[in-house]
């Protein structure tokens, strides 16, 4: 409620939109997620636009929304990871069916929010998060297929390249399970990197005085 309040009383923003497009790498074999049990890996491109944008304080709150598309391969390792009496609905060859690698193919859309503070008008720092839902092409003993959501927060920095062109880079975790829809919804969790190019995104220029520091006459 805090936040809102504050959000509420803040300036809005006059800059232009800003837009990126963004290719990212995550996985599971890696600390704090490494199962020796099984293996998943994803790789995806997302696009993002700006919705909106509110500065309070030193801090710019931007609002996005993101599409994109993940290609994932996951294969169980470990059989008795999982067994046929907890999976009943499951055909007889479920297990087998898992131990193979296959490929994973998912589509996201997600509401975001990245909260960035620039160190100077070349470089920037932002926390990010995102929520949204997701269709997934296939079962595995961790996640049912279809309808599911994928959960993100990472932290990152941007640097300056031209007037309008900036490098986004962004460590990020991703969680993606279905808030219990279906059975099975152990999910899966991934530890990865994104880079990408962010376009419009513009510092705040020097000489130039935010609105709520000026005093009334």
């Amino acid at each position: 409620m805090s936040f809102i309040f504050h959000a509420a009383s803040a300036q809005e923003t006059k800059t232009p939109m800003y837009w990126g497009v963004h290719f990212g790498y995550g996985t599971q074999q890696t600390a704090p997620f490494h199962l020796l049990d099984y293996d998943f890996e994803q790789a995806y491109v997302l696009v993002q636009l700006e919705l909106k944008s509110i500065r309070y304080k030193k801090f710019d709150i931007h609002f996005l929304a993101e599409g994109g598309y993940y290609l994932a391969q996951h294969q169980l390792i470990n059989k008795w990871f999982t067994t046929t009496e907890f999976f009943k609905d499951f055909p007889d060859d479920f297990q087998q069916q898992m131990l193979a690698e296959k490929s994973i193919h998912q589509v996201v859309f997600h509401a975001a929010m990245e909260v960035t503070h620039f160190l100077n008008p070349k470089t920037q720092l932002f926390g990010y998060a995102a929520i949204g839902p997701m269709w997934t092409s296939q079962q595995t003993e961790r996640l049912a297929k279809g309808l599911a959501f994928s959960d993100n927060i990472g932290l990152g920095i941007k640097f300056k390249l031209s007037s309008r062109m900036w490098l986004s880079n962004l460590v990020v975790i991703r969680h993606e399970s279905n808030a219990n829809l279906k059975f099975p919804n152990s999910g899966h969790n991934t530890l990865g990197v994104r880079m990408g190019m962010v376009f419009n995104l513009t510092a705040p220029q020097k000489g130039v005085a935010h609105p709520s520091s000026l005093q009334k006459p």
